[in-house]
């Protein structure tokens, strides 16, 4: 199964965002709410340093395999106009977390959160942020939550 759906590039939409996810994932309830994490800050991300932000709009997918991996996804609509004159690209990278910052520490949750992540350029010029979740064996989830 999977879904995709356009929001507005605007933080304000991350809840309905997020929702979508809950909504979709509502039988995988063991990777529901890491997704719904995860494409909250994939979201942010996108309304931060992306062209979506800007007035855009940032696509959000989520597929439920049969072969137990989740895959969620979350389309820009590629760089700013100053990392454009910059000949900037930025893409997501996972820094080291550090205590004396406030900031910069989303894709670092991102990574403890998923069993994959990563992106792939779009022909539009925008980024696929895409990050799997493998659903654990039933015989866990009392251990796992």
């Amino acid at each position: 199964m999977s879904e995709f759906k356009e929001f507005p590039g605007e933080p304000g939409y991350c809840p309905d965002a997020r929702r979508f996810v809950r909504t979709v994932l509502v039988d995988h309830p063991r990777v529901a709410d890491d997704a719904e994490l995860v494409v909250s800050e994939l979201f942010g991300n996108g309304c931060r340093h992306t062209r979506s932000g800007q007035g855009g709009t940032l696509g959000v997918g989520v597929s439920a395999l049969v072969t137990d991996l989740t895959v969620v996804s979350v389309v820009d609509q590629g760089p700013t106009a100053a990392d454009l004159a910059a000949r900037r690209r930025p893409v997501p990278v996972r820094r080291p977390a550090d205590p004396n910052t406030l900031g910069w520490r989303g894709m670092h949750l991102v990574s403890e959160l998923t069993d994959d992540w990563g992106y792939t350029p779009n022909d539009d010029g925008g980024l696929t942020v895409w990050a799997v979740f493998e659903s654990p064996h039933p015989s866990m989830a009392r251990l796992t939550g």
